[in-house]
């Protein structure tokens, strides 16, 4: 699956923040998480059409609200597939919206990025093969998987909210690659 998400700075009182969603409380996916503007990409669509669109979407604005800066990086999140992201600074928005997909909206000061280091944990993932995994046909013993890797999942507390995996992930990528 490929998606594309917009990272979305908006200036409030002089402040830079990065402008997130509360996802919706009835979503059937991940819902009440943090994360960033976005979604699928449809089949006829650019990688920046699907993160303006979804960016509108979500939001309840026009097009004319979000100047895509630049394309940042592609990351590959755990059964979500390929996520494109894009650098947005916001215009002109209503930041009490609320919708479906959408329970509110969390600015958060780049600032609180830059500064706090966000907790880390090492998760143990272990591989199961399948029952008719062709051990003896391949010639490698029953064992071969026995093994556990490291996975590490990290989340910032931002007051009382918690930003998580593949949102979080990319919030420390980009913020250890800009000055302010």
């Amino acid at each position: 699956m490929l998606s594309s998400v917009v990272i979305p700075v908006i200036n409030i009182d002089g402040v830079d923040n990065i402008l997130l969603e509360v996802r919706g409380n009835k979503l059937k996916h991940q819902p009440g998480e943090i994360s960033f503007p976005g979604g699928k990409m449809e089949a006829h669509e650019r990688p920046i059409d699907t993160a303006v669109r979804e960016f509108c979407e979500e939001l309840m604005c026009g097009e004319d609200s979000i100047d895509i800066i630049s394309r940042l990086n592609q990351y590959i999140a755990p059964n979500k597939g390929i996520i494109y992201t894009f650098l947005g600074r916001v215009k002109d928005i209503d930041l009490g919206i609320s919708n479906d997909e959408v329970e509110r909206l969390l600015p958060v000061p780049i600032s609180f990025f830059k500064t706090e280091q966000p907790t880390v944990i090492m998760n143990k993932v272990s591989f199961e093969p399948a029952d008719d995994f062709p051990f003896e046909e391949m010639r490698i013993p029953k064992d071969y998987f026995d093994f556990k890797v490291d996975n590490e999942v990290i989340f910032y507390k931002y007051e009382n909210e918690i930003i998580w995996g593949i949102t979080a992930y990319i919030i420390r990528d980009f913020v250890s690659k800009i000055n302010l």
